[in-house]
């Protein structure tokens, strides 16, 4: 956070930590927290929904631009074998225009669908 800081992009970033962390790595930093995102998961009726390994890659996107079928089909052509994990991150991150999609995560989603693992939620 200080070499941004330092770097005056004039850009606003993204922390994926709890609060706390995201406060406490502000105030290293010198700078103060702007605001909060929540993530709720999805309620009601969630029938109709793609699976949670399609639902993690697209909704990365904090604007919706990763579509499902998008992210469905690179799934299928990394168990294909038509692309690598990392190809089809960097692919399924060119969508994302805010620029919140984590390549490092979809990579690793990607290959844990490619062994038909799933990812935990982490607390």
């Amino acid at each position: 956070m200080r070499a941004l800081k330092e770097a005056d992009l004039g850009l606003s970033v993204n922390i994926s930590t709890s609060i706390d962390g995201a406060e406490q790595c502000c105030h290293a930093a010198g700078i103060p927290r702007h605001s909060v995102g929540y993530s709720l998961g999805f309620e009601g009726r969630t029938e109709n929904l793609p699976d949670a390994k399609v639902m993690m890659l697209s909704t990365m996107c904090g604007h919706g631009m990763v579509s499902h079928s998008l992210a469905k089909k690179m799934i299928d052509w990394v168990k294909e074998g038509r692309r690598t994990p990392a190809q089809a991150a960097s692919y399924l991150t060119r969508f994302c225009s805010c620029g919140v999609f984590n390549p490092s995560r979809a990579q690793r989603l990607l290959e844990d669908a490619a062994q038909g693992a799933t990812e935990k939620p982490r607390r």
